[in-house]
Order: structure tokens, then sequence, then C-alpha cells
């Protein structure tokens, strides 16, 4: 809100006129005194005139001084500063100046300076967040053709209210009946002519700026709006070369002219959205301008904080003579030419009193409100009501609730067996392809590659014992082998080689049929076939011995495709969440926003020439300054809502160098850069989206 900004501005001003200088605030008889009402005039008498001053300025620190508190406060002043100001003398009476009445004075007058100074900040700091803030709305309608669109449906039927009123009006004004032969084209066309400048132009006419209320300001509507661009004038020349190019051309020709038409019709029916479009930006312009209007004054209010400080914080030595009330004048009057910059010099400084600037300003501020919101109504620059901008809601809605319901039978079992089809989804997801394989990786934690196996240890070795007492066998009876060569052999078998039994084969296949009937060679077949066995069941062995040693590897690679999927939906859920009721540090969309003004506040003060290039506690032009005071004021806003107490102490900080007065450019534009790099990197990144 603004008074944030305005209370930490002046806030040691408020300091200084809290301290009440007196002794007691009541009467001699112990009865409190009230300085307001009947009792002002019974307090007149120089004798009671202190402890007066005294009740009053307790009145007027119990709590924040408003206009209400300073339109009851100065009948009571002005009867005090009357009664025997010690800051005043006549010809007649000489009184011996009191210092103390004097101070009581001075800080009840820097009170209600102070109070009126506040106020004023306020106002304009209100108005011109308000102006800004209607601007950025017509700049977001201006940037969609969309939304464009839907503007011109929802202000189409006050725009067409308005122009019945105004035919009405001119029927009205020209004695006219109302009948269907004076409202038909032609007549209308009679009624509301207007005769055009030029030939090339077209002024807009009345039932135009009716409808379009932003062309009232313009001289003329250009006919490049209607008609589109010739292809002669784009660039384009064909060159005729022989018959055929002829014939080219004069087919190229028919095409554009085709186009054109069809572009010139398109161009005529996108005619009111390109208009539309053209009084958001005029809005946007116009209320622009207002708003540096009121930062013009925003930035000479605050450049008055100086002058009022030195008065308010020069309390220590006290005069008993006219300056400081003089000091008082001179000052308010000043704020008086800020704020009314057309009204007439003000009388006050030739009395020295400073009741009539004060009772100006008490007046005048009220009255600055609501002329300011009554130029906005009277110039269109607010938007549209609520009502004109839901009201195509409220009649598409009620009537498409109407057919969902009356359609409820068709879409409603649908809808059921969608749900069921989904939960039976989920549920199966959840349960074949989630929970399950995290149980198995937790069995296979548990067990620790002891479950079930391809080919047990034990078939592995049965089977190469088969082969070696099939391998003696034969060796044995073929090969009549000693007791130490069949040690040997079964040696070589247990080690994979059947070189004897190989020899054997070898003779036997060069006569296969008789060694098949008398032979060995159908011993020496099933050696092999044994032999094959035994080699897959250790390639077997030497697979499962790789599988166990992977399992827990493979067990998380069949879960993490589920747990994937479940990562990224809740990933996105969270971000659809904080999308909706904001993220860190109040989500993207604020977050954009301090972006925004923080680059704006770097651009006014590159922008911005020093007055003084060899210092860098040269003045800002009023203009820039209350530029910034207003990006400054909603930062402090956004600071003050959205960032944690861990990080909102330093950033207040920082937009309090910012908000001195008494900082020069360059000074400012090296706390810009602090600001960059502290707030728009890092963990505490603020001016990041």
């Amino acid at each position: 809100m603004p008074s944030e900004f305005v209370d930490h501005f002046t806030r040691s001003l408020e300091l200084s006129t809290s301290r009440p200088t007196s002794p007691s605030a009541f009467n001699t008889d112990g009865s409190e005194l009230h300085p307001t009402g009947s009792n002002a005039v019974a307090l007149s008498p120089p004798s009671t005139r202190k402890p007066a001053l005294h009740a009053l300025l307790v009145s007027l620190n119990q709590n924040r001084v408003s206009l209400d508190d300073i339109h009851r406060s100065l009948p009571t002043l002005q009867v005090l500063l009357g009664s025997g100001n010690a800051f005043t003398t006549t010809d007649t009476e000489r009184r011996v100046p009191d210092a103390e009445e004097g101070a009581l004075e001075k800080a009840i007058i820097g009170k209600l300076t102070v109070s009126l100074y506040s106020d004023a900040l306020d106002t304009f700091i209100a108005q011109a967040t308000q102006v800004e803030a209607e601007a950025e709305w017509w700049s977001d309608i201006e940037s969609s053709r969309l939304r464009v669109s839907l503007y011109l449906l929802q202000t189409l039927p006050v725009r067409i209210y308005n122009v019945i009123r105004t035919i009405l009006s001119m029927l009205r004004s020209h004695q006219l009946p109302l009948n269907l032969s004076t409202v038909s084209p032609s007549s209308l066309r009679a009624l509301f002519s207007s005769s055009s400048t030029s030939p090339f132009s077209l002024r807009p006419g009345l039932l135009t700026t009716t409808f379009f209320p932003h062309l009232k300001h313009q001289q003329s509507l250009s006919l490049s709006v209607l008609l589109p661009t010739s292809p002669s004038a784009s660039g384009v020349d064909f060159e005729l070369v022989g018959s055929t190019n002829r014939v080219l051309l004069r087919l190229r020709r028919a095409l554009n002219h085709a186009l054109g038409s069809a572009n010139s019709a398109f161009r005529f029916f996108s005619l009111p959205l390109e208009l539309t479009k053209q009084e958001c930006r005029y809005n946007q312009k116009a209320l622009e301008r207002i708003r540096d209007e009121r930062a013009h004054v925003l930035g000479e209010l605050a450049q008055l904080r100086i002058p009022l400080a030195g008065l308010v914080h020069g309390s220590a030595g006290i005069r008993v003579d006219s300056l400081a009330t003089r000091e008082y004048t001179s000052f308010l009057d000043t704020l008086t030419g800020v704020l009314t910059p057309s009204s007439s010099p003000s009388s006050s400084s030739a009395s020295n009193s400073p009741i009539l600037p004060l009772t100006t300003l008490s007046q005048t501020l009220p009255t600055l409100t609501v002329n300011h919101m009554q130029s906005l109504k009277n110039q269109n620059l607010l938007r549209p009501s609520t009502l004109t901008r839901i009201w195509p809601r409220l009649l598409v809605l009620p009537a498409l609730a109407l057919y969902v319901y009356s359609s409820r039978e068709s879409w409603v079992p649908a809808i059921i067996d969608m749900v069921k089809d989904a939960e039976d989804t989920v549920r199966g997801f959840v349960q074949g392809w989630l929970v399950e394989p995290l149980l198995g990786v937790l069995h296979t934690v548990r067990v620790g590659g002891k479950g079930d196996v391809l080919v047990s240890q034990e078939g592995v070795t049965a089977d190469l014992e088969s082969l070696e007492r099939m391998t003696l066998s034969l060796a044995r009876d073929a090969l009549q082998y000693t007791p130490s060569q069949l040690e040997r052999l079964a040696q070589q078998v247990r080690l994979g080689d059947l070189t004897p039994v190989m020899q054997i084969y070898e003779e036997d296949i060069r006569t296969p049929l008789r060694s098949a009937l008398t032979g060995t060679l159908l011993r020496n077949a099933f050696i092999q076939v044994q032999k094959a066995k035994v080699d897959i069941d250790q390639a077997l062995a030497g697979i499962d011995r790789l599988l166990k040693s992977q399992e827990l590897t493979f067990a998380f690679v069949g879960v993490a495709p589920s747990l994937a999927i479940v990562w990224a939906f809740f990933g996105a859920t969270g971000r659809l969440l904080q999308n909706t009721k904001g993220s860190r540090y109040g989500g993207t969309r604020r977050r954009r926003g301090v972006w925004e003004r923080m680059r704006r506040i770097e651009r006014l003060l590159i922008l911005q020439p020093s007055e003084n290039s060899s210092s860098s506690l040269s003045p800002i032009a009023p203009l820039p300054t209350g530029l910034l005071i207003l990006s400054l004021t909603r930062l402090r806003s956004y600071a003050l809502a959205h960032l944690p107490s861990n990080i909102q102490t330093a950033f207040l900080e920082d937009l309090g160098d910012l908000e001195d007065t008494q900082l020069g450019r360059e000074a400012k534009l090296r706390v810009v850069e602090r600001m960059w790099r502290c707030w728009g990197q890092g963990g505490e990144a603020i001016i990041r989206y």
C-alpha cells in the first residue's frame, strides 16, 4: 500500500514532533483541559495558554493525525495563537517572550505540517499507482488479438447503447419523428453527414466517435487503414520478354488483383478490431501521461522532505521570535503551490500566520482525489466495470449449464465408465509396476542372492562325474589303459580335455557302419552328447552367477520407469499448484513484476543526465524522482507481503537507499548494481523469474 512508503519516508519527521515539552496538561484544580469545542475560547487567557498548547500537542501525538483531526485542531490553534502568540507582538502590548510556549507552538505547527505533507504524498502515490495499474491493464489487452476481441465483445452493448442514444438525441434536436424512414441508413447518413477535408482521408463522424470515443482526439482516419498497398508499391516488377512472359504477367496481375481484393475485404472486416486496439493504445498513453504528471508532483514533494526536516529538527535552538513561524508559513505556501500550481499566491506570507495555508491544504487534499477520479471517468480511461467484463460469461455459462444438465443421460455414464477405467489403470499401475517391483527390491536386499537359480551346482557336478565314468569305461575297454593312465585321463576330463576319446572317435568315423555295429562309435557319440550337456550346464552356471551378482541392479532397472512416471506426475502437479497458489517469494508473476520495476529504475537512472557531472551527489529531476518513488513503493509493498524476515530487512535497506533524495544519480546506480548482484543471482534470487 502507498501508506507503507509514506510511513517509512516520513518516520524521521514524526519522531521529532512526538515529544511533549511541557510539564502538565491539567488545570490547577486537577481537571483535564480540552482544547477543542466550547472550551477553546475559555483557554485564551495567557495563564492558560501553555497548558492548552500542551494538551493540544498531546492529543495530536496519541494517534496518527488525520484530516479530521486537523480540521478540529485548527480553530483551537487559531484561538490560542491569537490570544497572545509568543512569536507575535502588537504595537500596543509588548509581552515577555516565553520560550516554552514558542516550542509548543512550533511543535504543533510542525506536527500538522508533517501530517499534511504525509497526506499529500499518500494522495499522489495512490493516484499514480492506480493510473499505472490501469495503464498496465490496457497494455495487457492490447498485446493479444484475442483479448482485444473479447474486450470489443464485452463493451459492445455499451457502445450500441451510446450510438442509439446519440441517434435519438440528434432526432430530437432536428425535431424529427422516430419511425423506420428516419432511422434508415440513407436518412442517418444524411443526418450525420460530415464534410471531408481531403479525398485521401476520412474524418470520423459523430456515430463513429460515439462507437469509438478515442477517435474524437484524432483529426482524420487514413485510408491506409481500409485499403491495402497496391502491388506496384510493393516493389514487384515483371519484365516483358516475348509473348509467353506477357501471358504470365497478365496471369500474375489477375492473381495479385484477386489477392488484393481478398486482403481489402479482410482488412475491412478487421477494422473494428484495429480501432479497438488503437483505443486501448490511446488509453494506455493517456494514462501514462497522467502518471507522469502525478510522478512529477510526487518528485517535487519528495524533494521538500529535506527543508521540512530542517524545520522539524531545528528545535534544538529555539528562537523566541517569528522566524520559525515564517519558515513554516513559507514551507506551507510552497507545498500549496506544488499541489495546486494554478492557484493564486497566498497572503499568509505577509501575515506570518500558518493558519491560512494549513486550512487551505486541509481543504484542498480531499478534493484532489475526487477531481482525479472524475477526470479519469470523463475521459473513459478506466477499465470497464466488473459487470461489463463478465456479462458474456453470465450469458454463456447458464446456457451451457442447462445444456450439460439436459444431456446428462448421455455423458454421465460415459464419464462414470471413464472414471472407473482410470481407477483400474491407476490401481494396476501402482500394484503391478510400483508396489510389487519395490517389494522385489526389498526381497533381493534381504535374501542377498540366495533365491532361485537356473541350474544347481550339484547337477553340474553329477553330469561331470557321469562324463568322467563314461570316458574312463571307454578307455579301459578300447585302449586297455592301466590304472595310472586312467587316473591321468580322469584329470584331463575334469579339465575338459577328451583327446584320447576323440582319437577313437576319429578312427571310428572312417568306417562308420562297421564301427556302429561292432565298434565303439555309439558309445563315443553318447560321450559327445554328455560332454555337450556338461558344457551347457557350466555355461548356465556362469550366467546364473552373473545374474546373481547384478540382481539388485536389474531390480532397480525394473522399477525405474514407474518411479520416473510418478516423479514426473508429482512434479507437474506441484508446479501447477505453485502457479495457482503462488510459489517462492510470491510466485513467478510477482517476481517478474519486481524484475520489470528494477529494470525501470536502472533505466531511469541511466537516462537521467547529471546536473553536475563532477559530483556524484547531484540531485535528480522531479519526474524521474517521482517515477522512482512509484516503483519503489510497489517494491516495498511486495517485500513486506512476500519476502521472509531473514532477507526482508536487507532488501528494505536497499530500497531505503534508493528512496533517499539526498543520494545522487551515480550513488543510486551503485545501489542498483548491488541489488542486481545480491538479489538477482544465487539462492536468494528475488529479481529473477
